[in-house]
């Protein structure tokens, strides 16, 4: 191992060369799937703060056409989730914690106004009660829906605090004033705090009792759909079943009924992650290759300028492994080195981008490096130096003693 970090000193440059290939090479790879994994550890986060795990989603299957076997078929039915089936469910189980349910607007016709100001790319939340917990969300100012509301089928509604600041200003309070939804008015009661999850922002929703819009807009009991929260994670398939059961019961085609929960999302998103770390991985990853045929390049020129001395130390009786463990060594020992500088340059990286991606979006966002990640990186390095010098060692180790001697 001595000879081969004296080689490697003797010929600094071309030892820099190779390093920095091999270096750039891991870099990118540790880089890239640190941002990928720091990307994933955010959403799970962000998934377990908002009580993912324990969500469950549900919708009834009331479109006009179904898929069946690769082919859209018309449906000869038609069934809707309505509010007693939350209420079938509530009594159906004790382990739900909320049911909220969802009819939702938007478009140019669902836009909010206050006098001469409009807010028209928003979104009209029809809901319940629970909505606020449900998604965890909070109150900036006033109240949210209450039973009375929905009793009352109140005309009153809950801004994000984009559409406030949009309509009102920072000089107007919005608390009482009235607001047009789709040309009815609305008193509005409160105000919620900032809250952005992803793409989906909570600030441009305006939130009105569910029973208001059943009885002002859409003129019938349906609901889109429901959302669930069950009262932990382990209770969560108790809770499908129950609502399986629910269905079954009160609907004639209950059993086509849709539930999807919080885990089969996070499962999806984390393919979606692992599909997109693997391609930009496999990318980078093509530069470890060229760097470890660098190395090969290296290793050759080396074999070919110091023939003589294999020459000579193999009169003296070398035998041919030692010299094939030698320029093994060397090349393992420049993967290595060029390994764990690179795995040094991806961590500095990965927080470079994790820092602009945090200012540019503001999530609080991070580069995660493993433990299992430096580990293979350190352990591909090497394999790198071992496959890519194999070559050029065995030939060194073929070259006999007279030959190489003669070699100017």
């Amino acid at each position: 191992m001595s000879v081969g970090f004296s080689q490697i000193m003797s010929n600094k440059l071309r030892s820099l060369l190779s390093l920095i290939g091999i270096l750039i090479a891991v870099g990118s790879v540790t880089g890239i799937v640190s941002i990928g994994d720091g990307l994933q550890a955010y959403i799970n986060g962000e998934f377990e703060q908002m009580g993912g795990y324990s969500r469950i989603w549900s919708f009834a299957p009331n479109r006009m056409y179904r898929n069946k076997q690769g082919q859209w078929v018309q449906r000869k039915w038609e069934e809707h989730l309505t509010l007693g089936d939350i209420e079938a469910i509530n009594a159906e189980t004790d382990k739900v914690e909320s049911i909220v349910p969802h009819i939702n607007f938007g478009g140019n016709d669902w836009n909010v106004k206050y006098r001469s100001a409009s807010k028209n790319d928003g979104r009209i939340v029809s809901t319940s009660p629970d909505y606020m917990v449900s998604e965890n969300w909070r109150l900036a100012k006033g109240r949210f829906l209450s039973a009375l509301d929905l009793i009352n089928n109140a005309k009153v509604a809950v801004l994000g605090n984009e559409v406030a600041a949009d309509l009102f200003g920072e000089d107007i309070d919005p608390l009482e004033k009235e607001v047009k939804i789709g040309g009815v008015r609305y008193t509005v009661i409160g105000v919620m705090e900032d809250k952005k999850f992803f793409d989906n922002d909570f600030n441009r929703r305006a939130m009105i009792p569910i029973t208001t819009a059943q009885r002002r807009v859409t003129g019938e009991d349906h609901v889109n759909y429901i959302s669930v929260k069950a009262k932990s994670p382990e209770d969560v398939e108790e809770v499908v079943e129950a609502m399986k059961r629910v269905y079954k019961r009160r609907h004639e085609h209950g059993d086509e009924f849709n539930i999807r929960t919080g885990l089969d999302a996070l499962e999806e998103i984390n393919k979606v992650l692992l599909i997109m770390k693997s391609i930009a991985g496999g990318i980078a990853g093509i530069s470890l290759i060229v760097g470890g045929i660098g190395i090969m390049n290296i290793m050759l020129v080396s074999v070919t300028e110091r023939t003589r001395e294999i020459g000579v130390r193999k009169a003296l009786g070398a035998k041919r492994t030692t010299i094939l463990l030698q320029f093994m060594i060397e090349a393992v020992i420049l993967c290595v080195i060029g390994g764990l500088l690179g795995i040094m340059l991806g961590l500095g990286l990965g927080a470079g981008i994790a820092a602009y991606i945090t200012s540019l979006t503001k999530m609080t966002f991070i580069s995660v490096i493993s433990a299992k990640m430096m580990l293979f990186a350190a352990g591909f390095s090497t394999f790198v130096g071992i496959t890519f010098g194999v070559y050029p060692a065995w030939r060194a180790s073929r070259l006999e003693p007279v030959e190489a001697l003669m070699h100017e």
